[in-house]
């Protein structure tokens, strides 16, 4: 059976009405679309939108249900993590935002956080410092949550890395949200002004900034190779 290669870009702008993706299996092309259906192993059904949210995280790949019959729908099916892993080391860096540039002071600000307690970035210097720009019906957002909960665990036994979350939610509407959906950064409620004051065009949007205050990496939207690069910049952020 010959690999299938597919890398989904998900970002709110990409999932419109005409999208549409397609990939090779066996030497034959199927076509992505809006109408085509999804299930995974376990027999659950997804439509287009779903299936593409599910596939932000890089744990599974498309096939056809009947290779011979395109109109049977698509199995999201499972990938080992070692594959996992080589899929994303051998896919290009996420493209940048234009929010911020890589190499430049990253804009401090200073805000109180869902506790009550003041977060000021100028307070941070000498720490890694990973920022997501968010609102909780933003739906990659909420698919990207599990994985960056995942990276906050991998990091939390060093404390010169800090992980923040600028909501654009007040914080009435976050308190509700964050107890049926666990965040692990550092929330920090009604955070619109910030992040216009930093002309954020997509949600979410990663930056990370490292010890010396400049932005080392950035990008919006999450899919499987963020995960990788956050996590290398990091890694490299650290050494230093």
């Amino acid at each position: 059976m010959k690999q299938v290669f597919i890398t989904v870009l998900l970002i709110l702008s990409a999932v419109v009405a005409n999208s549409q993706y397609s990939f090779t299996y066996n030497g034959r092309e199927y076509n992505l679309l809006k109408t085509s259906k999804f299930k995974d192993a376990k027999g659950k059904q997804y439509n287009y939108n779903e299936a593409m949210l599910v596939m932000m995280g890089g744990e599974y790949e498309i096939l056809p249900a009947n290779p011979k019959d395109a109109s049977q729908g698509f199995l999201l099916s499972g990938i080992s993590k070692e594959e996992q892993l080589k899929r994303a080391m051998a896919a290009p860096k996420p493209a940048e935002t234009t929010a911020f540039k890589t190499g430049k002071k990253f804009d401090s600000f200073s805000a109180t956080d869902m506790n009550g307690k003041l977060v000021d970035t100028k307070q941070l210097k000498g720490k890694v410092l990973v920022v997501n720009f968010w609102f909780t019906t933003c739906p990659p957002c909420k698919a990207e949550r599990p994985y960056l909960n995942k990276i906050v665990d991998d990091y939390k036994s060093d404390s010169n890395v800090v992980f923040i979350a600028i909501a654009l939610d007040q914080k009435e509407q976050l308190e509700l949200y964050l107890k049926e959906y666990e965040f692990k950064y550092n929330v920090i409620p009604a955070g619109k002004k910030i992040a216009d004051s930093y002309d954020i065009k997509g949600y979410p949007t990663q930056v990370i900034v490292d010890k010396e205050g400049k932005v080392a990496f950035h990008t919006v939207s999450y899919y499987y190779v963020t995960d990788y690069w956050m996590r290398k910049t990091i890694d490299e952020l650290r050494r230093k």
